[in-house]
């Protein structure tokens, strides 16, 4: 007998305060790098999560405002599949949340890449559910951090495979005294993934689909662009996509050297993700949006490349092009005129490595 599930047609946003994220989760960090596009994903005051209907039986859980992490979840009579849990007090609330309101359990975890920031907590649902990844995921959470940093601009710069307080940045310094478990004043790989339940169903190949209560879910991996293993979530129903680490909309983007993925990976990601068929764009941070914005973020990105790649191809040093290019097509974005600097050394520092 298929179950009515309560609150199907609810449009109402619902916000709980959740007293236990602000502990482990919500102490603020100091500020970034300027015009930092959020790198530390998950930095500063963690808010109350907020459940937000987006199509249908899709939902999408906002854990705080900014650059916070956010989520996913489809609802269908033989279950719930959950993109990523974020962490242990967001799916602590999301299970009491999931059988007051729906009382069916998680049946899938599906981690987006093994980034902190958003793979925490999974093992609340370890009794119900099963966990799938990409199938770099396990080795990315076994690689040194020199290999498979954190988020945003920590790094292991001596190569000791542990993490000073003064090697971290953003989000991980925020919670540097959280993930510090033994109180050494060094985090290690087994303390930042501590709460990372491991993947069980691992894929390969561009697409696997998760099929559950007549509902699917198509997780498309285009060759990653943030890290190696990172997928994005198509909802083909709901014309839905959540597009996992980074696709800013109206947002000047990003720092870091772009994660030292190339460029050009980067730009035939986005193209991939151009030609599925959907709507709605929602991001892992920040707003939402529609189709259009992802084709105007991968046109940012591509301009950015052509007017840095030039500056290099004439010979003009890191300093020149930033105080030069000034990118005015896209001075409606947020982070216009104060980002542009950082970000065109970040492609810079791109472009010079992967030459």
């Amino acid at each position: 007998m298929t179950r009515r599930l309560s609150a199907r047609a609810s449009v109402t946003t619902i916000a709980i305060v959740c007293l236990m994220a602000v502990g482990a989760e919500a102490q603020p960090a100091p500020p970034g790098p300027p015009g930092a596009p959020g790198g530390g994903r998950g930095r500063g005051p963690q808010g109350p999560p907020q459940i937000t209907q987006v199509s249908g039986d899709l939902y999408k859980v906002s854990t705080g405002p900014g650059v916070q992490p956010v989520t996913v979840f489809l609802v269908t009579p033989e279950g719930i599949i959950l993109a990523d849990p974020e962490n242990t007090q967001v799916a602590t609330f999301l299970k009491d949340e999931f059988a007051r309101r729906f009382k069916v359990p998680v049946r899938y975890v599906i981690y987006s890449h093994y980034h902190w920031d958003h793979a925490r907590g999974g093992a609340v649902f370890a009794d119900t559910a099963q966990f799938v990844a990409y199938k770099k995921m396990p080795e990315m959470l076994k690689a040194p951090f020199t290999v498979a940093p954190p988020p945003g601009d920590t790094r292991d710069r001596d190569g000791d495979n542990r993490l000073s307080r003064e090697e971290t940045s953003t989000g991980t310094r925020a919670n540097f005294d959280n993930f510090d478990t033994n109180k050494d004043g060094f985090l290690t790989l087994e303390e930042i993934n501590a709460e990372i339940h491991p993947p069980n169903v691992l894929f390969s190949g561009k697409r696997h689909t998760v099929k559950l209560g007549g509902k699917r879910v198509d997780l498309i991996y285009t060759g990653g662009r943030h890290t190696s293993d990172l997928i994005d979530y198509y909802f083909p129903a709901e014309r839905v996509l959540l597009a996992s680490d980074y696709v800013w909309i109206n947002r000047i983007c990003c720092g870091f050297g772009f994660d030292m993925v190339p460029l050009r990976q980067w730009i035939a990601s986005l193209k991939a993700l151009e030609k599925l068929d959907f709507d709605i764009l929602i991001n892992s941070h920040w707003e939402s949006g529609k189709k259009a914005d992802l084709t105007a973020f991968r046109s940012y990105i591509e301009d950015l490349t052509a007017q840095v790649s030039a500056g290099i191809r004439a010979g003009k040093s890191k300093e020149e092009l930033q105080r030069s290019i000034r990118l005015d097509k896209y001075s409606a974005y947020t982070g216009y005129p104060d980002q542009v600097p950082q970000m065109v050394g970040s492609a810079y520092d791109n472009l010079q490595r992967f030459k």
